[in-house]
């Protein structure tokens, strides 16, 4: 009984491109992870500090309209939320070292979920 009220562990997708956005909370979803969509950069600092249950961001790095690249992004995150493990994803740019932050993954697009 404890297990079914256990809050689920949830995943943060980060894209500014609804199509992707809506892929990979999908595949997040199939997965047994719950979602919490965010288009914003403003959206993701507000969604973990109030929700202790995501456990891993998954972010474009080309996000349109917002200052701070996905791995500028990652790296704050990183530096705030340790507990966060960080997907960076891209179809345009190739990550240099000091662009990771220590145990962020990177992943090329176009990918299969």
């Amino acid at each position: 009984m404890a297990d079914a009220l256990a809050t689920r562990r949830a995943v943060l997708p980060v894209e500014d491109n609804p199509l992707p956005l809506m892929e990979a909370a999908a595949a997040s979803r199939e997965t047994g992870y719950e979602v919490a969509e965010t288009a914003s950069i403003e959206a993701v600092q507000t969604h973990l500090a109030a929700r202790p249950e995501l456990v891993a961001m998954v972010a474009d790095v080309d996000l349109a309209g917002e200052p701070l690249t996905g791995f500028t992004l990652a790296k704050a995150i990183a530096a705030r939320w340790p507990q966060v493990a960080i997907l960076i994803v891209s179809g345009i740019e190739w990550p240099r070292e000091e662009q990771m932050p220590m145990g962020a993954r990177f992943l090329r697009k176009p990918f299969t979920p």
